[in-house]
This record gives C-alpha cells, structure tokens and sequence, in this order.
C-alpha cells in the first residue's frame, strides 16, 4: 500500500490567535493552489490522451480515480482526509478534461457558447484558492 507522510496535499487554514496574540500562518495563496490543481495526474492525462482516443473517456475516468485516491491519501492526517480538497481537486480535473477536449465515460460536455468551459477553469482556478482556505 502506499504511504504519503506528512499529508503534502493538505491545505492548512491559519490557526487562531493564542492569548500572546500570535497565530500560526496557513498555507499562502500559491501554495493552497498548488495543492488544490491535480497537476501530476493532469499531466498523466494529457501524456497517454493521444494513445488512449479510442477509450478516451474510460482513461479519463481512472485519472478521475487517481485523482481522489493520490489526494485522500496526500491529505490523510491523523486518520482523516480532507474530503473539501478532494472534491476540489476532483472538480479542477474534470473541468480541465472538458476544456481539453476529453469526457468522462460516454459523458460528453453539451454544445455551449464556445470558450465557456475554458472561462469556467480560469475562474475556478483563480476563485477557488482564495476561497477555500483548508481546515
């Protein structure tokens, strides 16, 4: 089995102040994003997407798998997972399949105003590290 230590995915909210008036710093903005984009398996995607045309969406839904997996196990703490960075980064992936061209399964994106999916990943991208800030 495999076993992350340190929970690397975990994003970690900033602590509250103590009596001394002094806090723990969380995670910074960039860092929060880079934890919350699924980069590794979004590159592990996109390097076997040419090879894998004919069952593009089946490919696409094991990196989905991979995805939950390598962040539940990234951000396991003490016997939790941080299940909103998990769902976070799910999301980030789906929606950069979608902008990429891919689909899940049979599940293709419907025919929308052109550039809409690309529009969603950038706002996602940028709105959801400073939104969610961990626990």
């Amino acid at each position: 089995m495999l076993a992350i230590t340190g929970a690397p995915f975990r994003v970690r909210a900033p602590l509250p102040k103590t009596r001394d008036e002094t806090a723990e710093e969380g995670d910074p903005y960039l860092a929060r994003l880079v934890k919350l984009i699924p980069a590794e398996v979004v590159a592990l995607y996109l390097t076997f997407k040419e090879v894998a045309v004919s069952w593009l969406g089946i490919w696409a839904t094991i990196c989905l798998g991979l995805v939950i997996l390598v962040r539940a196990l990234g951000t396991r703490e003490s016997g939790k997972v941080q299940k909103a960075t998990v769902f976070v980064a799910s999301v980030s992936f789906v929606l950069w399949v979608y902008a990429t061209g891919g689909h899940f399964l049979t599940f293709t994106w419907p025919a929308t105003i052109p550039g809409i999916i690309s529009v969603s990943v950038g706002v996602w991208t940028f709105g959801v590290s400073y939104l969610y800030k961990g626990d």
